[in-house]
Formats: structure tokens, C-alpha cells, sequence
């Protein structure tokens, strides 16, 4: 297995060509100066208008009439157009103050934003190392030692640990979890089970919610039992003053395997004040993505329960005003796709097509574009060389953005035994670092995604 020695390699090597399958021959160099990221980054952050002072303006003249005038009636204002169902409201964020990655599952190692190591929290006996199974409970002002990582573990029959200070202890048992997730920078959790339940004559999916002090013996807040197969699975959190206001979740097939996208159905919001569940999506479209500010969703409609299904579209729907951006696949596209990921501004999306005769010997395509639906990257995988020192990739996953303009991605490449996490700047607009030019990639870790880390 080589080691970081060749992600030191990969990161000397500049300009390296890269065929996106643009009108352009974008170049990607693997050079990353400490303060680029932070630089770029900041540069994101849009200042806001210095109000005017009020002493500087000029007195108003208050319109007069004489008695014999009647004011002119004005007609009332013609009411906006309501969108339906409303939206609790975009959840606000700040971005990523870094990310974590490993090569093993016995500990997650965190990096700041230009890959320089943070620390370690070690994961005795993790399941498996992946952002559905594990929680970053915490920002990083806590202090990196002091931030508490939840964890699933086969232990116990199954359980979710609670990693801090370097001890691990259980923090409750959760036989047959379907998933795991958090609010980003929280002790917020939920995670969903499906359990066999003698009495209902099958299996129960359940979900629960709450704070890390408080989820052990938590009872269920979302039951389904339907037997059709289809089980709770949280997507996201919204959480306000660190106290969790609802749940965002959709349904997926449990048990199901050799596809290339996850077979969710349908978007729903639970309240937790009154326990109330709001549908935005029904369950015959299938779910592709979800944005971090939770306004924008992604889904190919009709298509729920075709795990696979060849679809011919993705549909951007803003949840909050209702506005809608349809997004052909590629002609070549007859096997789906899925896994969009949302820039913080939601100014830019990233997502994979598929095509082949089957799922099992599928040719993925990596596509990127603005909000509106122009087109930045259109490639397959043998167009993205450049991403990762001259090799072709054998895949690539786009994990979320790491600014407003910088896209982080998974990419396996058949000389590592393990993935390389990478930073690109997608838009020749918005390089990472404006001497050398467009579309720039550099590695900052290897080891698979794990996550994000909030200030």
C-alpha cells in the first residue's frame, strides 16, 4: 500500500493537463500553498452593503394636498405567489473549517482546509469508515480533543460508541442501524434501525433524535411498518441555538445491493414541536440530493422504486420558492444518476451519471454545473486524469464542497491501495490560486471522506 510519501509526489506536480470534455483544456496542478485555501475561501464570504447613514440624506418633503384633493386610492398589492408546503426555512452554516479521512477504520484523522493534520480520534471497533455511519458532534472551538465523535459498532450485538478524549465508551445499542447523521457542528443526532417486531408480524423501521447527553433510552419519534421494504432514513438536522428543531428524511430500500445509486424515495420533514411530518417530495420521485442549507433538492421524478432505473433528467427543485432547473442526462446516460452535492451558495452542483449494460459494469461521468443549469464539467473518467498525478481514475465521488467554489472528492486510482481526498476548482472562474490558471486540483489527504469539521 503506498503511503503519503506518493501524496507528496502528487502534490509537487503542477499543471498537469486535465480533458474535462470542456471547449477548454483545463490544466490540474497538485502545488498548494498553505494560505491558498484560506486566501480562496475567504474570498468566497460576500461583505454586506455598509448601510447608509441616515444624517447624510437629505430631509424628505412630505407630499402635500390642498382640501378640495382627494388622495388617489391606491389598489392593493397583488399577494406573491405562495409556495407550498412551506419551508421551516434555510438552515444557516458556516463553511467547513476542515474535513476528516483515514485509511483504516481504528481512527479518523482531521485536516484543516489545506490539508495540514489537525489530530486523530481514535474508533475502536468502527463497522466501517463512512459519513453515513459517524457523527462529528461538535465545532472545532470546543477544542479538537474535546470534540466527541459518534460512531457505529458492531459491538455488543451493535451499538453507537462515543469517542472523546481519546476513550470510547457505548452511547447506546442499536441493533440493524440503517444510518447515522447529525447537525453539522452539534451533539444533535438521529439515526434509524429496521427491527424485527413479532408483534407487527415483520420488521419496523424506527427513528430517533436527540442530544448526545440525552439519546440513551430515547423512544422513537417515526415508526413505519408498512413491509414494503422501505425504511426511515435521516438525511439531515435542522438545529438552531444547538437545539434540534426537525428532521429531514426519506425512504430507503433496506437490503438491497449492486447499484449504483442509493434508492431513496420521496423528502419529508418532521417537526419536533408538534410532531407534525410535511411531504416536499412524494414517494414516486426518487431523491438524488440535498443541499447543506436544506433549500435545495435534487430528484428524478417518477422514478422512485427503480433503484438503477435509467431516468432521463435530474430536476433542481428551491423548496423554498418553488423555482425549478431540469438537467438532461448525457446522451450516453442510461443507468441513472445521483450522489449531487450543493456548494454552500448553492451556486454550484456536482453529481455522477451512469451508463453500461449493466450496473455491475457501469462507466460513470462526472458532471458539474451552476444553479441555472449551465454546464461546467461534462467527463468521463478517463477525461480527469489530471486530477490525480496522470492516472486514470477508477473512481470518482464527489463528498461536498469545501468552500463555495471548491469541490472535494474521492478519487480511487489503481497504483493506491486506498482513495486520495482532493480539492478542485471546477470553475476556470474561480481558480484555486489565480497565477497558475483554471481548473487546478490538489491532494490534501488519503484515506476515504469522513466528514466535515465546523468552526
Amino acid at each position: 500500500m503506498k503511503n503519503r510519501a506518493l501524496l507528496s509526489v502528487l502534490i509537487v506536480l503542477l499543471l498537469v493537463t486535465l480533458a474535462c470534455g470542456t471547449t477548454t483544456t483545463p490544466q490540474a496542478t497538485a502545488t498548494l500553498d498553505q494560505s491558498m485555501v484560506e486566501t480562496m475561501v475567504a474570498s468566497t464570504i460576500q461583505a454586506l452593503d455598509t448601510p447608509a447613514d441616515p444624517s447624510s440624506e437629505e430631509p424628505r418633503q412630505e407630499p402635500t394636498t390642498s382640501p378640495q384633493e382627494t388622495p388617489p386610492t391606491e389598489e392593493p398589492p397583488t399577494p406573491e405567489p405562495v409556495c407550498l408546503p412551506q419551508h421551516p426555512g434555510a438552515q444557516v452554516l458556516p463553511q467547513p473549517a476542515g474535513f476528516g479521512a483515514n485509511t483504516n477504520t481504528l481512527a479518523i484523522a482531521f485536516y484543516n482546509v489545506v490539508g495540514n493534520i489537525l489530530g486523530n480520534i481514535q474508533t475502536p471497533g468502527m463497522t466501517w469508515l463512512a459519513p453515513e455511519q459517524l457523527h462529528i458532534g461538535g465545532p472545532l472551538s470546543l477544542g479538537f480533543v474535546d470534540i466527541p465523535l459518534v460512531y457505529h459498532s458492531l459491538d455488543n450485538g451493535g451499538m453507537l460508541k462515543r469517542s472523546e478524549n481519546g476513550i470510547a465508551n457505548q452511547l447506546v445499542l442499536t441493533p440493524n442501524l440503517v444510518t447515522l447523521t447529525g447537525g453539522e457542528g452539534s451533539s444533535v443526532i438521529a439515526y434509524s434501525t429496521n427491527d424485527s417486531d413479532q408483534a407487527a408480524g415483520g420488521w419496523i423501521s424506527c427513528l430517533y433524535a436527540g442530544d448526545l447527553e440525552a439519546i440513551n433510552g430515547a423512544q422513537p419519534m417515526l415508526t413505519r411498518s408498512e413491509g414494503d421494504g422501505f425504511v426511515l432514513y435521516p438525511l439531515a438536522l435542522r438545529v438552531q441555538g444547538g437545539i434540534g428543531q426537525g428532521v429531514w428524511y426519506t425512504l430507503s430500500m433496506w437490503g438491497i445491493g449492486n447499484i449504483n445509486f442509493a434508492p431513496y424515495n420521496g423528502l419529508y420533514y418532521l417537526n419536533f414541536a408538534d410532531g407534525s411530518v410535511t411531504e416536499y417530495l412524494g414517494f414516486s420521485d426518487r431523491l438524488a440530493g440535498f443541499s447543506p442549507d436544506q433549500s435545495q433538492v435534487a430528484f428524478s421524478p417518477g422514478m422512485g422504486g427503480e433503484p438503477g432505473g435509467p431516468g432521463n433528467s435530474l430536476t433542481i427543485r428551491d423548496l423554498i420558492t418553488c423555482q425549478e432547473t431540469v438537467i438532461p442526462f448525457h446522451p450516453s446516460t442510461n443507468l441513472g444518476g445521483g450522489f449531487v452535492t450543493f456548494s454552500p451558495d448553492n451556486s454550484y452542483f456536482s453529481w455522477l451519471e451512469a451508463s453500461g449494460p449493466n450496473n455491475m459494469e457501469a462507466q460513470m461521468r462526472l458532471r458539474i454545473a451552476h444553479l441555472n443549469g449551465n454546464l461546467l464539467v461534462d467527463s468521463d473518467f478517463a477525461g480527469l486524469s489530471g486530477l490525480a498525478g496522470g492516472e486514470i481514475p477508477t473512481y470518482i465521488k464527489p463528498v461536498g464542497w469545501l468552500a463555495n467554489h471548491l469541490l472535494l472528492l474521492e478519487i480511487s486510482v489503481p497504483s493506491l491501495a486506498s482513495p486520495l481526498v482532493v480539492v478542485w476548482a471546477p470553475d476556470p472562474n474561480q481558480p484555486l490560486n489565480p497565477a497558475l490558471g483554471a481548473n487546478q486540483s490538489a491532494p490534501l489527504a488519503d484515506g476515504v471522506f469522513a466528514g466535515f469539521l465546523y468552526p
